[in-house]
């Protein structure tokens, strides 16, 4: 579209300008009338093609067509975040830990996060050790590590989880192009200026578009991240010892066992508690002294309050029986 009204501006110009070189007086007036015209679909052609670069921009695909292969991300032109996570079961804690590591460094990746929990199960029924890592697996690998994993275990849990943050990478780049662009103009428009209170505000302005253009930069390269490296959860859980010395004990015998294990839990129990009083002691006669003091001043605050109480029960019985005699007299007097 955009050749296409280009090269119909330049016919229409050159012939313009062919008649303007062999036309009379009045062919010279017409087409100095329609020169005009010319210009104005010439700038709306102009704009028209400036507002394809611009969808072109935001949509991720060049003037004529798709994006170049350069710019295209993971499943053609669409950007996609992946997450796998995985829960297994195994007998070979250790060994299958490594192999997972070993994979993930031979297919470029890296361990991002590892958690390990739990105790090597030494006797009959003991819980074994649980595992929770994070692989940072590229892209183009990704199932094939996950594939890979899910063969070196028992498979009680498997997901992914995919986003397409295809438009907002592409509106992010957009508008990452145009502030450099309004930058550029800035920093050429303050070479240029005297005027102090115009730099002033130009630098103002030149501080709030380089933030934003840190801003965006650091969301681009946060997504590229996410796009060119998958994230690969798995989490290994060791299956309880079903063989071992306790496997042959009788019944009896474990309960024996268990028995005198729970007496020497409540042996080490009374011990901690005995040593924690000892040492507590000091703290212990202080909380003493101060509830004793407390006590103390409860009691006699009880008792001034009783004595207080009765000195005025006294006294109204006093004034009672004056008005009582008050009253006997006045009859008398009566």
């Amino acid at each position: 579209m955009m050749k296409n009204k280009t090269f119909l501006c330049v016919m229409l110009a050159a012939a313009m300008l062919l008649c303007s070189g062999c036309a009379s007086g009045k062919s010279y007036d017409m087409a100095n009338t329609e020169a005009p015209a010319a210009e104005a679909f010439m700038e709306e052609a102009i704009a028209e093609d400036s507002i394809e670069m611009e969808y072109a921009a935001d949509t991720g695909a060049g003037v004529f067509g798709s994006a170049p292969e350069a710019q295209k991300g993971n499943y053609g032109n669409h950007k996609i975040i992946s997450t796998y996570s995985i829960e297994m079961n195994t007998d070979e804690f250790d060994l299958h830990l490594q192999m997972l590591q070993d994979e993930a460094i031979r297919l470029g990746g890296y361990i991002q996060s590892s958690n390990v929990s739990g105790t090597k199960p030494e006797t009959y029924n003991d819980y074994g050790r649980y595992a929770s890592y994070s692989f940072r697996i590229p892209s183009d690998r990704a199932e094939e590590f996950v594939e890979y994993t899910k063969g070196t275990g028992e498979i009680t849990y498997s997901n992914c989880d995919t986003e397409d943050v295809t438009l907002s990478y592409y509106d992010t780049e957009t508008r990452l192009q145009v502030l450099r662009t309004q930058l550029e103009r800035l920093q050429s428009i303050l070479v240029e200026t005297d005027n102090l209170a115009d730099i002033i505000e130009l630098e103002r302005a030149i501080s709030e578009t380089t933030l934003e253009i840190e801003q965006y930069t650091t969301q681009l390269r946060r997504y590229d991240d996410l796009i060119d490296y998958t994230t690969v959860h798995v989490s290994v859980s060791e299956n309880r010892l079903t063989t071992g010395p306790a496997a042959k004990e009788t019944l009896g015998q474990r309960i024996s066992s268990g028995f005198a294990e729970s007496m020497a839990g409540l042996g080490v129990f009374l011990e901690d508690a005995l040593v924690w009083l000892i040492c507590a002691i000091p703290a212990l006669l202080l909380i003493a002294a101060m509830v004793l003091v407390a006590i103390v001043l409860f009691r006699i605050i009880r008792r001034q309050t009783a004595k207080g109480r009765e000195r005025r029960a006294k006294k109204a019985e006093q004034r009672r029986a004056r008005m009582a005699e008050i009253e006997q007299r006045n009859k008398e007097n009566k």
